[in-house]
């Protein structure tokens, strides 16, 4: 035994004693310092605080003997697994789902005693006092921190997880998930919650010879290829852990099974075939980000990237030209937004001034969109290019290594940018601002002083506001390894929120949820980058800017005129007279009250008012890229996301809408003589006709494309010419008919109509799509012939009002052609029109 630490008996727990020369002898060296080296041994200056210390230094033969042992028993066990599934899959199935969750959690408790009821190991044992007793360690703490995700709770509560487990651990060989087994062991290993034995050798983490035992070598320990012994000898045990104690289940399930009924796995194999897995009472499949340890391993997949960077693109630069097209959507947004305790205290500038300041924040955000599309785009040509030469144990080309280096400096700056974006929201919240005091600074021209009542990363902080707790913690930088991972805290939000009371989950306001689905996706993207193997190189800013490779990408254009002047020019007095019109000519002066001159003359100046906040905004913009590295070219490419109101769409648009309204009130004017005609007259027969036309739809337009498309009730452009064949017909059960109509309406009861979030994912997915979770609030469609979108799911009410679900139409519209004639009545539909009905 090698760990020199011992406590005295008269001493307060977590003091220890040992002398001077018994503590220089138990250093143990790693063969390298580097940060990649540290993820695999502790650095000598770490070891001489005790919770650091090697337990013991074991020769090359006992360290050989370990990893062979851990590696024997999850091969065994995979293949046990294999087994018992390829023949009775169908009746673990069946088995477990039958059980009540008592009777899961009775069976779970005799085969596998050592796992946590509990989940969140993680969270609550960082504030147990048991974790500085570093004598007192239990081998079932011990394997509990070893796998934190895996709990009684988790697994008694929805089947789904267990086969998940099963599917996902037996499918896939080991060394696909050593990279994600190691991660869940970064805040145990970077805190010294764990007994770690000393061995200078690496473990070899890839390929057929995965666990095997060979000396350190600097280039493949700083690719990840190998691992140092004391971190790998972790994982290993880890993953033996999980595989024996997933052996155990599976074999009590099916005691008693008779061994000679013929395989049945239809099933099984149906579900496994599916694109996910769903928790119970959810109707979107989970997301691997939030629950990678019951999805497929975290294998680099550059494609899926660019998909989840273009649809954030998307709906970002929808959302934006929604805001500047129809005054219904902006009126809602800015509602929201309102909400803040900012505009409650501050005065008439000093709000002016954040209003304007959030919508240059949102349209940052969307070019951020834009230019990591492009850091991604560029990663996926040159893997392409050199894709036959990138292998498990080789070096990455140097071309693509570089590519992805820049990447990951993109991504782990957005994360960083945007945990600052829910900063500033965070404490102006109307459901956290009570943790806050927001005050008027003396003598500050008007600033406002913010101060936290209370310390929140507190085992108190944690258990009398865990929501609050949560946010605040997402805060914490990605690359301090004592912060909690991102993925369990989002993972942990949503435990929360599906949970909790109403009241409780209304306190996260649709803003602030908005923002958090920007960090959960920057980090989503930046962890699938880091678990990728072979591991890249580290790349700094300075040196990526001034490489003649990056240096002229959009991105690094923006990083270089950071790194020149960290915040943008933007004008305070420009942002507050931006502000102040908006607020006053078009917010607090909606047109209301029944149609007529007086309504037509406010609808058009709170227009005239929209129109003047979106071109001052333009200048702001292109002010905040004086001395910047784009060109003027770059710069007006930029400005066409926030130049809705200059296209002739959106001038033809405005117009036809004016001349409908006034239709509309020489319409009403005239209607009360016809009424008056009809009554008096009986010898005549007045016959009003009412023709309505239906709006044509135009043929799907080229994905990526820019084109200005008018938002929820905005007045509809001007159609083109019809098509010359009508586009082939969307069948649809006869409930999915309806929301569709509601989404395209022909009637004002239409138009006002709001729909339940799952109604309307069932009829998304009736038409031809599936749903999957993707961070926050933000849920991905895709389309089974191609095609996705996201949309935000509505919070804290799961209901879609009526701006956001006709805003939801149009952007269908814009992206799949969509239009209330593309649908039909499917075969076979129960009490409905027949199938050649359209709506």
């Amino acid at each position: 035994m090698m760990r020199p630490f011992a406590q005295h008996p008269e001493s307060p727990p977590g003091t220890f004693m040992i002398t001077e020369e018994a503590l220089e002898n138990s250093i143990r060296a790693p063969p390298c310092s580097c940060d990649d080296c540290q993820t695999g041994f502790y650095m000598a200056e770490e070891q001489y605080h005790a919770e650091f210390s090697y337990r013991s230094r074991l020769s090359d033969a006992d360290a050989r003997r370990a990893v062979q042992s851990y590696t024997r028993q999850i091969n065994e066990s995979r293949e046990h697994l294999a087994g018992r599934l390829k023949s009775y899959a169908d009746f673990l199935m069946s088995r477990w789902r039958k059980r009540s969750q008592e009777k899961r959690q009775a069976l779970l408790a005799e085969v596998a005693p050592d796992l946590e009821t509990s989940p969140w190991i993680n969270i609550r044992y960082s504030y147990m006092h048991e974790r500085r007793l570093i004598d007192s360690r239990s081998q079932r703490r011990r394997r509990q921190l070893l796998a934190p995700w895996l709990n009684v709770e988790i697994l008694k509560t929805n089947p789904a997880v267990l086969y998940a487990l099963l599917h996902y651990r037996v499918t896939y060989p080991p060394q696909d998930w050593a990279a994600f087994d190691s991660r869940q062991l970064t805040l145990s290993w970077a805190c010294g919650w764990l007994d770690v034995d000393f061995s200078d050798k690496c473990v070899i983490m890839y390929g057929p010879r995965y666990g095997s035992l060979v000396n350190w070598e600097e280039a493949p320990v700083h690719r990840a290829d190998f691992l140092g012994f004391p971190r790998a000898q972790l994982v290993l045990e880890a993953q033996a852990f999980i595989m024996t104690t997933l052996r155990a289940i599976v074999d009590k399930i099916l005691d008693g099974v008779d061994d000679s009924l013929p395989a049945r796995t239809e099933k099984w194999l149906e579900l496994t075939a599916n694109a996910g897995f769903k928790r119970t009472g959810e109707v979107e499949f989970w997301s691997p980000y939030t629950n990678q340890a019951f999805s497929a391993p975290p294998l680099l997949d550059i494609d899926y990237l660019i998909s989840l960077a273009k649809t954030r693109l998307d709906a970002t630069g929808d959302h934006l030209w929604h805001l500047q097209w129809d005054p219904a959507y902006m009126r809602r947004h800015m509602k929201m937004q309102l909400q803040k305790t900012i505009y409650k205290l501050a005065d008439e500038s000093a709000a002016a001034r954040h209003f304007a300041h959030e919508t240059f924040s949102e349209i940052l955000g969307h070019y951020w969109w834009r230019w990591i599309e492009i850091e991604c785009r560029n990663v996926a040509d040159i893997h392409r290019r050199f894709r036959d030469n990138i292998y498990a144990g080789y070096p990455l080309p140097a071309r693509y290594d570089r590519a992805i280096g820049a990447l990951e400096l993109i991504l782990v700056n957005q994360v960083l940018y945007r945990s600052e974006m829910l900063y500033q929201s965070l404490p102006f919240s109307p459901g956290f601002s009570h943790h806050w005091n927001l005050s008027r600074a003396e003598a500050s021209n008007g600033l406002l002083r913010l101060e936290r009542k209370a310390p929140n990363n507190t085992k108190e902080g944690l258990e009398d506001d865990p929501l609050n707790w949560c946010l605040l913690q997402l805060l914490g930088e990605p690359d301090t390894q004592t912060h909690f991972d991102h993925a369990m805290l989002f993972a942990f939000l949503h435990d929360h929120l599906s949970q909790c009371s109403f009241k409780e989950r209304a306190r996260l306001d649709e803003v602030l949820y908005k923002k958090l689905s920007d960090l959960s996706t920057c980090h989503e993207m930046l962890v699938a980058v880091r678990l990728s193997r072979p591991q890249n190189k580290a790349r700094s800013i300075d040196e990526v800017i001034v490489s003649d490779a990056d240096r002229d990408r959009d991105a690094w254009k923006t990083m270089r005129q950071r790194e020149k002047n960290p915040s943008p020019i933007v004008s305070q007095k420009d942002l507050e007279v931006c502000g102040k019109g908006i607020l006053k000519n078009f917010y607090a002066k909606p047109p209301s009250g029944q149609k007529n001159a007086e309504w037509v003359r406010r609808s058009k100046a709170a227009r005239e008012a929209l129109e003047t906040f979106w071109d001052s905004m333009r200048e702001i913009v292109k002010k905040s890229f004086v001395e910047s590295p784009f060109t003027k070219k770059d710069i007006d490419g930029l400005l066409e996301i926030i130049s809705a109101n200059k296209t002739p769409e959106y001038i033809d648009a405005v117009r036809g809408e004016e001349e409908k309204v006034l239709a509309e009130i020489e319409s009403s004017t005239a209607e009360p003589m016809l009424r008056q005609l009809t009554l008096t007259d009986s010898g005549s027969k007045v016959k009003v006709e009412t023709k309505t036309t239906r709006e044509k739809i135009k043929s799907r337009p080229e994905l990526g494309s820019v084109q200005p498309t008018p938002a929820a009730g905005a007045p509809d452009p001007v159609p083109d010419a019809e098509p010359d064949s009508k586009p082939t017909p969307i069948p649809a059960t006869e409930r999915s008919l309806q929301i569709f109509s509601y989404m395209f309406p022909n009637t004002a009861e239409e138009s006002a109509k709001t729909v339940g979030w799952d109604e309307f994912v069932h009829a998304i997915c009736d038409v031809g799509f599936t749903a999957r979770s993707n961070g926050g609030s933000a849920v991905l469609f895709e389309h089974v012939d191609g095609g996705k979108i996201v949309f935000h799911k509505p919070h804290p009410v799961t209901k879609i009002d009526s701006v956001m679900l006709r805003s939801m139409g149009k952007r269908m519209t814009k992206w799949f052609g969509w239009g209330r004639d593309k649908f039909v009545l499917a075969d076979g539909s129960v009490d409905g029109p027949s199938k050649e009905t359209t709506l």
